[in-house]
């Protein structure tokens, strides 16, 4: 005869917050690494999403930090990063200070974030010097510091991606040494 086990259930649900920034942090440094393989000249294919993924995980972790510690966040979820960033930031009393590092990469992020949503004709001009024999032979094209293109550089989406990461272990390191507890990775909470 076989013994029949009394099974003792319990419903109980786990719920939990599922967070991007590493996953856009991945993409990023992907896109770089293909970047440094490419031949010049194809580089800004990789360059260009590594530095918009970048962009996009201070934004993640804006929204990460920003819904933890502030009741009322999706009041201000339509604030400009920058303005997201120094909040958060002066709220862990984290000094800042636009000249010097992350928060100097942390703009240019900005611009080229900007840049690339905003994207829009530009005119460019430039001024030569022509013997009036060879007026008829096109000088090099203009260029312009305000296009997409002009941001595009490994230089540049290497530090897009560090100063990403500064930012995140920065608000990190204060909210762990502090009375603000966030968390970044989704632990479970269970309830019956």
């Amino acid at each position: 005869m076989s013994q029949e086990k009394e099974i003792n259930l319990r419903a109980v649900k786990y719920t939990r917050t599922i967070y991007e920034h590493n996953s856009l942090e991945a993409i990023a440094i992907n896109q770089l690494e293909n970047a440094k393989s490419e031949k010049e000249g194809y580089r800004f294919r990789w360059i260009i999403p590594s530095m918009a993924f970048s962009v996009f995980r201070v934004e993640a972790l804006c929204n990460i930090y920003g819904s933890q510690l502030f009741q009322h966040w999706k009041h201000f979820e339509s604030m400009s990063l920058i303005g997201k960033v120094t909040m958060i930031s002066e709220f862990l009393e984290i000094k800042v200070d636009f000249s010097e590092e992350p928060w100097q990469s942390l703009a240019t992020m900005v611009k080229f974030r900007n840049t690339l949503v905003h994207a829009k004709p530009r005119k460019a001009s430039k001024n030569y010097n022509i013997d009036k024999k060879f007026v008829h032979i096109l000088p090099q094209f203009p260029d312009s510091d305000k296009t997409i293109m002009s941001f595009s550089s490994i230089s540049n989406a290497e530090k897009f991606e560090k100063s990403a990461t500064n930012l995140e272990m920065l608000w990190l390191s204060y909210t762990s040494n502090s009375k603000y507890k966030v968390d970044t990775i989704g632990r479970p909470k269970v309830s019956e």
